[in-house]
């Protein structure tokens, strides 16, 4: 679910989640009713209209009557069937403030019947921006990539796992400053790696077990029933980015003969694991899969070598003759609709400034 908050329209078999709110939709009959959600949240935030769901909350826009900005308010039913997530996920927040790349939350508890929290409004998410691009340029994705890395570092040395990255959760800022940074959001699925001392989880795999966040872009240790590592939060990510560069993967869009959750997450990880490096990475900067190389080295204790993968990144926005100077697709392309408008108005302007010359010209001639 994104901050900028447009509605995810997930296929059925990407995301673990989705079966959840398939299973509160059909017990929605013998459950009670939902209420209204408050007008008012801690006394200043006037709720707007709802623009975006997830698997156990919903978001609204909403006004501070103080200070006159927009927000975004997150709010979890009390009584709902998977409940109890909200503020567990807003403490993570909080831990997680002084990083540049994370929301700020403004204000989080509960009223009534709900769960709430109140987060910075930001841009729109790499979802969306990607869902009218088609495809990604080189220097786009390698910028977007140095900036991700640095998120998921941060997150990883608090101690914690995401374990659920793709393209919706990473959201671009607002405003002149803002709108080159990139943020993440949505810890709903994250997890601690490391107890109060600081000792590491202990490696557990069982086979069989669910797949928790979007299948499309999880890792095979994540398939083969791993414990999710720090390495499967990078593995993921470059999935991402392949699909940024390429505009699709090998395993989307595939169809199983049966129709159950079981069956085409089945199918998707054998297609990860038949497709070779030379498909995955044809045509693409060697960069990429010295990425992948580095992941997929990783045992589960390991730590990754971030330093290593931005130097990566580096020699990508070198050979390729790139600059990091934050202009992506996007905005190269409302540059240049900018310059072509202005170039239209003066040219407007320069044809009126020469018909009224025109025009003074013939009545001095009449006088």
């Amino acid at each position: 679910m994104s901050i900028s908050f447009s509605q995810e329209e997930e296929d059925p078999e990407e995301e673990e989640m989705e079966d959840e709110r398939s299973a509160c939709a059909e017990s929605s009959s013998s459950s009670p009713r939902k209420p209204s959600p408050p007008k008012v949240v801690a006394g200043r935030y006037r709720l707007g209209k709802k623009v975006g769901s997830g698997s156990y909350s919903d978001v609204h826009l909403a006004v501070d009557k103080v200070t006159g900005d927009k927000v975004a308010v997150k709010l979890e039913w009390k009584r709902a069937e998977k409940t109890g997530k909200l503020l567990s996920e807003a403490k993570l927040y909080e831990d997680l403030q002084t990083d540049v790349g994370i929301p700020r939350i403004r204000w989080c508890g509960s009223k009534g019947e709900y769960n709430i929290m109140v987060l910075d409004l930001l841009g729109p998410s790499l979802d969306d921006i990607f869902k009218k691009m088609k495809m990604f340029s080189v220097k786009t994705v390698v910028m977007l990539a140095k900036q991700m890395i640095d998120r998921l570092e941060y997150v990883h040395e608090r101690g914690l796992l995401y374990r659920d990255i793709k393209p919706h959760n990473f959201l671009m800022g607002t405003g002149e400053k803002g709108s080159g940074r990139v943020y993440l959001i949505d810890f709903g699925l994250a997890k601690r790696f490391r107890d109060e001392k600081g000792n590491h989880c202990k490696y557990h795999k069982r086979s069989g077990r669910g797949i928790t966040g979007t299948v499309r872009y999880s890792s095979l240790n994540i398939h083969d029933g791993c414990d999710a590592g720090r390495r499967d939060d990078l593995l993921a990510l470059g999935y991402v980015l392949l699909h940024f560069l390429k505009g699709g993967l090998p395993w989307m869009g595939l169809k199983a003969k049966s129709k159950s959750k079981k069956a085409k997450h089945e199918l998707i990880r054998k297609r990860k694991a038949q497709t070779s490096d030379e498909e995955l990475f044809k045509g693409l900067p060697i960069e990429f899969e010295q990425y992948f190389n580095h992941c997929r080295s990783l045992e589960f204790y390991d730590k990754p070598d971030y330093a290593k993968l931005q130097g990566i990144l580096d020699s990508a926005l070198l050979q390729g003759g790139y600059v990091n100077d934050l202009t992506f697709d996007w905005t190269a392309k409302e540059q240049a609709g900018q310059n072509v408008s202005t170039s239209s108005n003066e040219g407007k302007s320069s044809r009126d400034t020469a018909a009224d010359t025109g025009d003074a010209t013939s009545r001095k001639r009449k006088h």
